[in-house]
């Protein structure tokens, strides 16, 4: 037997009576935050902040760091403690675009809806030219290489059109959903972690740790398909968008940036007009392209930095065990960021307004981490592991972990809140259903034991930390806004923000206040 699970079954053995006793709810406490965080929010304010002024925040940019100054700024006037931006150990670089356009000028002018690829570089100048389609499957993770030598030689100098994908076409289904019943009722009804029909798609059987250690091949197969282009001399490369209707959805092609390569000019552009194009040339009337593109990277390492701020713990007795609270804060580049993730940002900025402005004193710290990064391997909550709980790959500890009872992520997109992933910590359903029961008028009342991947509550879930997302409508967040240029301010509900950041302000107040931390799962 392990000594993790040892711990764990004494845990249980001192938790167990409390643990299963009725959970106390306070409701006064639960009433007050509902006033202030219905009536009197900032959370629309702080998300046109992060999104009109200072979207995207791409990770190691300037932008970045602005917005990160900002929100210390704001969070020391509401009289938050100990607000720091903490710099992360690992060389990250930043880009940005700076000024591009696609136009086609014959036979018929037409300007192009297109977003640059994230770390590519600047074209020489205005690059003009006929476009030359390659048709290829394209597959990111594992890029068609030997495929492509049967190009080699031909794309010197080239606009390069890689056709690839379905085609765009009318919708029959609306854009923006919010869960059912029956769906919620479904999900709720699972009985393992890893459902067959998961709610969402973003589950994954393989941990965390092991995906990472995957990324390293992946990033060195990205490399080779990149420098084919640069040895090829292509002058660039137009992919068509994944999404219809004129969406740019910007990072089927893209490349890490934490290396010295920079990439050919690259560009997504609208499905539709990437299949006139394709059409004009099966007539063999051929379209002449004009694009250019200015791009910056940027090396300062000032730039990438977790924001932590907190309201610390009046019992001294358990003021050094935490309530953790995380959002990320970087963005992608198309858009302003605003669902993805300056909603997570605001919201759980505006908790912790809400239990400050309403002066309780919880007995645990209740900490919020902005996360840098998580769009790059989620570099951020990472570092924060690695510095104060272990070693993500070996499972080792460092001398002193700190002690955290729960972690709430929020990175579903701008959607309300209807529940709980419990991450496959089933003692935790009582405990959840007690702290949600004030929503229920809601709508907030889903509990399901599935997991879901590909945020940053992973890294602390590999920690047997009691990490958790949650359960979000999904809006039109995959559809329309998730990486794409219209992920922007007015794609976000403010009723739904205003619920989400009050659901979360009871959550972590009701769990700072308990007698113990919460149990972790078994392994």
């Amino acid at each position: 037997m392990t000594v993790q699970k040892v711990f764990i079954i004494v845990l249980f053995g001192f938790l167990s009576p409390a643990l299963f006793a009725q959970e106390e709810v306070d409701q006064l406490v639960i009433s007050r935050i509902k006033e202030e965080g219905f009536q009197r929010s900032q959370v629309m304010e702080t998300l046109s902040w992060l999104s009109d002024v200072y979207g995207p925040r791409f990770v190691g940019t300037p932008a970045y760091r602005e917005a990160a100054e900002w929100a210390e700024n704001e969070m020391e006037k509401w009289g938050l403690q100990n607000v720091t931006l903490e710099g992360v150990d690992k060389k990250v670089r930043g880009w940005a675009a700076e000024s591009f356009s696609v136009e086609m000028i014959k036979p018929r002018y037409m300007p192009i809806n297109a977003w640059p690829a994230a770390y590519t570089k600047s074209t020489d100048g205005i690059i003009t030219g006929v476009p030359q389609f390659i048709n290829l499957k394209f597959d990111w993770k594992n890029p068609p290489l030997d495929s492509l030598m049967e190009y080699k030689d031909q794309l010197k100098g080239k606009i390069v059109f890689w056709e690839d994908g379905d085609p765009a076409g009318p919708y029959f289904e609306p854009f923006a959903l919010r869960w059912t019943d029956a769906e919620l009722s479904h999900t709720e009804q699972a009985i393992n972690p890893i459902a067959k029909e998961p709610l969402e798609p973003w589950t994954s059987e393989q941990p965390i740790a092991k995906r990472l250690a995957q990324k390293t091949n992946t990033v060195e197969k990205q490399r080779q398909l990149i420098k084919f282009f640069l040895r090829e001399g292509v002058a660039a490369l137009v992919f068509p968008s994944s999404a219809d209707h004129g969406i740019i959805h910007a990072e089927k092609y893209q490349f890490s940036g934490i290396d010295d390569i920079k990439a050919v000019p690259t560009f997504f552009i609208a499905k539709e007009q990437f299949a006139r194009i394709r059409r004009m040339v099966d007539k063999k009337v051929m379209p002449t392209i004009r694009l250019h593109l200015e791009t910056a990277f940027y090396e300062a390492p000032k730039n990438n930095v977790n924001i932590f701020v907190e309201i610390t713990g009046a019992d001294k007795k358990v003021a050094d065990e935490v309530v953790l609270l995380g959002a990320h804060f970087d963005s992608w580049h198309a858009g302003t960021g605003a669902t993805d993730n300056a909603a997570g940002a605001a919201v759980m900025m505006e908790a912790l307004r809400i239990l400050k402005k309403i002066g309780v004193r919880p007995r645990r710290t209740i900490k919020l981490a902005l996360w840098t990064g998580e769009e790059h391997a989620h570099i951020g909550s990472l570092d924060f592991s690695t510095k104060y709980l272990g070693n993500i790959n070996t499972g080792k500890p460092v001398d002193k972990p700190v002690k955290i009872s729960a972690y709430f992520n929020h990175d579903g997109g701008s959607g309300k809140i209807r529940g709980i992933y419990l991450q496959g910590n089933e003692v935790l359903r009582p405990v959840f259903k007690s702290y949600l029961a004030p929503f229920s008028n809601l709508g907030v009342n889903t509990l399901s034991i599935e997991n879901t991947s590909y945020t940053d509550h992973e890294i602390l879930d590999a920690f047997y930390v009691p990490a958790f997302q949650f359960i979000q409508d999904p809006l039109n967040y995959n559809k329309v806004t998730h990486h794409t240029n219209l992920d922007v301010y007015e794609n976000v509900i403010e009723d739904d923000l205003k619920i989400n950041a009050v659901i979360i302000a009871a959550l972590a107040y009701q769990i700072a206040m308990r007698d113990e931390m919460l149990p972790r799962k078994s392994n």
